[in-house]
């Protein structure tokens, strides 16, 4: 066998592989059992017809085929290694020049090659606003506004009313080729507005909802607007509209007082301050852990517009192939297929992939490659109790979501541990990054290896099997947290891993919800009224 080997600038090893006729002709003859024992050969038993006869029952070409399939899966590792390559994934044949003796050309992708930079040289304050209570106010008021009543108003429209009413809009003095309609006739609704409270995405343009103050029902009212020149959508831009707003009904929100049985409609929850006391303590520590976030991603950002990232194109398309699935899995969850969600998007598939999944998975990838080289060259250790906090953590998650039966037998229990394990360490060297990276940003000295503590390994990983064992576990880490209470009334600041890519970039990630007791979401309760 002869190699001829080519590092291209892509990070991926060219392969030009010969083999001689004798060192073929032994594939073509394993080859050739191997089919004898596929079919019947008329006169001899399944894998003894002597080779001639096989191949005259198969054919030369078919005999050839095989011994190249064989020959690619018995000695690729040899091939790899008498070229002194460690690919960093699998490899593919590129072209076959010859068949017989077979001469083969392999494209196999190699391991990244990554320069972070004076990535020590960037610094960044850190200095977080401080926490304002407002906030708590405001998110236990929209709590209680999400569970209004709706009862008809015997006065005109005051701030927090709910009106309905039908839209007509048009463009005044549009162009030739424009249309002048806007909206016609169409049924709204809409929560006034306090003058400091305006909504950034009112429509049909913010502030709206004011020119509904002192409105009755039955009322017609026009209104004229002029967009600025510099409005989100191009279509409206410096033009002059005139919306007319026939009014059907004006509603009030009948607030539910804050009492106790309000609060214990929301959790086990003693008193309205034992709710606000535990709200707020979630509410302060997701204020910390979502600037702690941004910080380390404004980080990571400038890092790896330092670095110098070199990697093969397999590894591009295996991200791709990774979000595109992922994407798809959560359609099904929803009911919704792949062609479907492209119609919503007036888009096709090829579009969608080039404009969307390509950029993510590129932005994924460079992060996870640069998350991966910062560990290493900051010698960043897994901490034994650390990482054993971050498995208890994950094992904890799953069984509130109550679904750890079923995961387990999904998985089997072995590989239901090493998941367990394999997140609780990515979430371990998560932590360790982000604190030498805050460390790298302000400034601050690196410490020296703290002999002290004790390195771990995957191995020192153990996860319960047990599942009441765990529970009971989980039991007292929710005694020893309460305010764990409240995460399913207030929005997870979960940190997630540095790997993931960044939301906002996630083509694969649903477009954020309203904040409990929004407008938007208070008109969709306000759907499901009776209309008196």
């Amino acid at each position: 066998m002869n190699i001829e080997k080519i590092i291209q600038e892509d990070r991926q090893a060219k392969l030009t592989v010969e083999y001689t006729p004798e060192e073929f002709n032994g594939f073509k003859h394993r080859a050739a059992k191997r089919l004898a024992k596929r079919a019947k050969i008329p006169g001899f038993r399944p894998g003894k017809a002597p080779f001639q006869v096989i191949v005259n029952h198969y054919g030369e070409e078919v005999i050839v085929q095989e011994a190249i399939d064989l020959l690619i899966d018995t000695d690729y590792p040899e091939i790899l290694n008498q070229a002194e390559i460690e690919p960093s994934g699998s490899g593919n044949l590129e072209t076959l020049e010859s068949l017989d003796p077979p001469k083969f050309i392999l494209m196999v992708p190699l391991k990244p090659e990554i320069e972070l930079g004076d990535y020590r040289e960037i610094r960044k304050d850190y200095a977080p606003e401080a926490f304002n209570t407002s906030d708590v106010d405001d998110y236990i008021m929209s709590l209680r506004r999400n569970s209004a009543t709706i009862v008809p108003a015997d006065h005109p429209a005051e701030v927090g009313d709910l009106v309905y009413f039908n839209l007509s809009g048009e463009f005044l003095n549009p162009g030739e080729d424009d249309d002048a309609s806007i909206t016609d006739k169409t049924p709204q609704q809409a929560v006034v507005s306090a003058e400091d409270e305006i909504p950034d995405r009112e429509w049909p343009y913010p502030g709206f909802s004011r020119q509904l103050l002192g409105v009755n029902e039955n009322d017609t009212k026009e209104i004229q607007y002029t967009y600025p020149d510099d409005y989100e959508d191009e279509e409206y831009q410096g033009k002059t509209a005139i919306f007319t707003v026939e009014v059907q009904s004006v509603k009030v929100l009948e607030l539910p007082e804050l009492d106790e049985n309000f609060v214990q409609s929301l959790g086990e929850f003693e008193s309205p301050e034992d709710f606000r006391e535990k709200l707020e303590a979630q509410m302060l520590e997701k204020h910390e852990s979502d600037y702690e976030q941004n910080y380390i991603n404004d980080l990571l950002t400038e890092i790896i517009e330092k670095a110098n990232l070199n990697y093969p194109p397999q590894m591009l398309e295996h991200e791709q192939e990774h979000i595109l699935a992922d994407i798809k899995s959560r359609l099904e969850d929803q009911n919704m297929d792949f062609e479907t969600y492209l119609k919503l998007r007036d888009s096709d598939e090829d579009a969608f992939i080039e404009e969307e999944i390509v950029p993510t998975a590129q932005q994924r990838l460079e992060r996870s490659l640069v998350v991966d080289a910062l560990i290493e060259t900051e010698g960043l250790k897994l901490d034994k109790e650390l990482l054993n906090e971050q498995v208890s953590n994950v094992l904890n998650e799953i069984i509130r979501s109550g679904r750890i039966e079923e995961v387990q037998k999904q998985m089997g229990q072995d590989d239901f541990s090493r998941m367990v394990s394999m997140e609780g360490v990515s979430r371990t060297m998560d932590v360790l990054l982000k604190e030498r990276l805050k460390l790298i940003g302000t400034g601050q000295p690196i410490p020296e290896d703290d002999e002290t503590k004790e390195d771990a390994s995957i191995g020192d990983v153990e996860v319960k099997t047990d599942i009441s064992e765990a529970v009971a576990d989980l039991s007292l880490a929710s005694t020893e947290k309460q305010q764990d209470e409240t995460v399913e009334m207030v929005e997870s600041g979960a940190d997630g891993s540095l790997k993931e890519a960044l939301t906002e970039d996630d083509p694969s990630t649903a477009d954020e919800a309203e904040q409990p007791g929004s407008d938007d979401e208070l008109q969709q309760k306000a759907d499901t009224e009776a209309q008196d």
